[in-house]
């Protein structure tokens, strides 16, 4: 049996057989045709692969592996296949032009999620425009943002090869934008689920763009006040879903119901909501969607960055502490539309901008999650010796002996990997439809 507590070390290559866990050092990502440099040791023939790159010493892992390597002494008596002498040029050959054949898959994906981050900061800075002429009250600012809703369904809801992608603008000249352009998406996402019709979208996503237009009535200083605010402070800053629906309802072209979404979108499903206290039905549906699409976005963006949460964290806090507060069926749906099942029902699925580690020692963020094999994302991976530009993607589904192990805390990583994987300055939802 394997010691889990034994440190690991450097054994000459001749030690190695199946099972063992094992860290090439010295030896670039670029040099081999491993897709990793950690790996546990499946064959003899990989051991074969291994000599032949010229490398003789290798680190071993004994808390990952199955068995030790064999003892020097011992060798010649065990009872095992001989490894070949050597890999054919061939076999080898074939064994880069996979792994290139990898490579190339997920950059086509990396290629399709920068395109929709592309797509969606191109939308906030559009969106910006028209969020200051809609608070300045000029009317035309009404149709713009009608016919703005229209390039959010068709950018971000037909897309034939189902991808979603929100990230996070870090421009702090567009940051206030962003959090309505979240919630916005994530509320149409949900209201296409829930099958609303085209009229119905609209009037969602109109309320969900605009949802905190009232604090533009508010003072500038309570607004970037850190810290807890006093009673009378929050009191006042509890007015502003009432001041949006004024702004709204004062405006000629906002389909009937943008207002209402403003007025009750910090209603909560046990009254204890604010500014009317509504409790259950008596709250509007699409209000409810739209309050379940804001809490998430800040429990993952506060203005704290330090205070933000993972989404599998921020999804847990919501299912497991907070359902009383929101419709638990949308609420269900909203988690299901991020492409996992609620938090705790089925273990091992982490949802994108989940920060995790793998069964082989590396660290990387789930970048997104397949509905039909939700135990088995695709994650973007850490390693220094790879530029951040060329961040490796790692399709879990095509590696039978890779797995998550758990989820990290942001502060339990190190600053080289948080700046990395930059989870707190980009959250990342994707959603993988293929």
């Amino acid at each position: 049996m394997v010691e889990r507590d034994m440190p690991e070390y450097r054994i000459p290559v001749d030690q190695l057989r199946p099972g063992v866990f094992i860290r090439l050092e010295k030896t670039s990502w670029f040099e081999h045709p491993f897709l990793f440099s950690n790996f546990k040791v499946r064959d003899f023939d990989q051991i074969a692969l291994i000599k032949s790159l010229g490398i003789t010493h290798v680190m071993c892992i004994p808390e990952k592996s199955d068995v030790l390597p064999a003892a020097p002494e011992k060798r010649t008596e065990a009872k095992r296949p001989e490894p070949r002498k050597q890999l054919s040029q061939e076999v080898i050959d074939h064994l880069w032009e996979v792994k290139r054949e990898r490579t190339r898959r997920l950059r086509e994906k990396k290629d399709q999620i920068a395109l929709c981050e592309k797509r969606f900061n191109a939308c906030i800075k559009t969106f910006n425009d028209i969020y200051r002429d809609v608070a300045a009250g000029r009317t035309e600012g009404v149709g713009h943002a009608v016919g703005f809703v229209a390039r959010l369904a068709a950018l971000f809801l037909d897309d034939r090869e189902s991808t979603l992608h929100l990230m996070n603008v870090v421009d702090k000249g567009e940051s206030a934008y962003s959090h309505p352009m979240n919630v916005a998406v994530l509320s149409m996402i949900v209201g296409k689920e829930a099958r609303l019709d085209e009229a119905e979208m609209t009037v969602l996503a109109l309320g969900a763009l605009f949802h905190d237009i009232g604090k533009e009535r508010l003072p500038k200083k309570l607004l970037k006040k850190r810290g807890e605010l006093t009673r009378p402070e929050q009191n006042l800053l509890d007015e502003h879903p009432a001041l949006g629906a004024e702004i709204i309802a004062g405006l000629k072209g906002f389909p009937d119901g943008v207002a209402r979404i403003l007025a009750q979108h910090h209603e909560r499903m046990d009254g204890s909501g604010v500014p009317g206290g509504l409790k259950g039905e008596t709250i509007d549906r699409l209000a409810r969607i739209v309050a379940v699409a804001d809490a998430y976005d800040n429990h993952c963006n506060h203005a704290d960055p330090m205070e933000s949460l993972t989404p599998y964290l921020a999804l847990s806090y919501m299912f497991g502490q907070q359902k009383h507060l929101f419709d638990v069926e949308l609420l269900a749906l909203f988690i299901r539309c991020l492409g996992v099942y609620p938090p705790g029902t089925v273990v091992g699925v982490y949802p994108p901008g989940t920060v995790v580690e793998l069964s082989n020692g590396d660290v990387g963020m789930v970048m997104a999650v397949n509905p039909k094999n939700q135990l088995n994302p695709s994650v973007m991976l850490h390693d220094p010796e790879v530029p951040k530009k060329e961040a490796l993607i790692v399709d879990l589904a095509d590696e039978p002996d890779l797995r998550v192990e758990k989820s990290i805390r942001l502060a339990q990583l190190p600053p080289e990997t948080l700046e990395y994987l930059s989870p707190r300055t980009r959250i990342t939802y994707y959603v993988d439809r293929s």
